[in-house]
């Protein structure tokens, strides 16, 4: 069994590290839940008269292609498409969207997200890769941080009541939101 001592360094050291993140998610949460969910500037740069391909690998060569030839950035990671857009991934950083005009005509956009909104996308898991597996760490670790603090808390005998009251009033607060 772990001692005492070397779950609580674990636990100090993964509460640390994520901090940031862990101040963010509800900070970033609560604001877009309020209606503040930040700002984007949408610039029409170019159109396109050509249909769009089936096959993601094809469409991402494809909007490369115009993008560049139009003398843009066209460093995105990967396309999110809809019925009608087709969006630049990630979104945390200024990107292009293109949507549809009618059947052969697209409408190709620069988005220009402020800081409030950048850091909802990166809320949402639309940042880059290496942000998005840093994310699920944080989920990971959040959840050993969270049961190692109750384990941690279970322990010490004055605490054990306010643990479990705590820890049973928070499960039905999520079920009666559930009903």
């Amino acid at each position: 069994m772990i001692s005492r001592k070397i779950l609580i360094n674990i636990h100090l050291v993964l509460a640390a590290l994520f901090m940031p993140l862990m101040l963010m998610m509800p900070f970033t949460g609560a604001l877009y839940l309020l209606g503040y969910q930040g700002d984007q500037t949408k610039t029409e740069i170019f159109r396109i008269n050509e249909p769009v391909p089936e096959d993601e690998a094809a469409q991402e060569t494809f909007f490369r292609r115009h993008l560049e030839g139009k003398g843009m950035n066209s460093d995105f990671e990967y396309i999110r498409s809809t019925k009608t857009d087709f969006i630049m991934r990630p979104t945390t950083r200024t990107h292009f969207m293109a949507a549809k005009a009618n059947d052969n005509e697209l409408i190709v956009y620069k988005i220009e997200p402020n800081l409030l909104k950048r850091m909802i996308e990166l809320h949402k898991g639309h940042g880059p890769r290496m942000m998005r597996w840093f994310e699920t760490a944080f989920g990971l670790a959040l959840i050993l941080t969270t049961l190692s603090g109750l384990w941690l808390a279970w322990t010490v005998k004055p605490y054990r009541n306010t643990t479990l009251i705590s820890f049973a009033v928070g499960v039905a607060l999520i079920l009666v939101c559930l009903i």
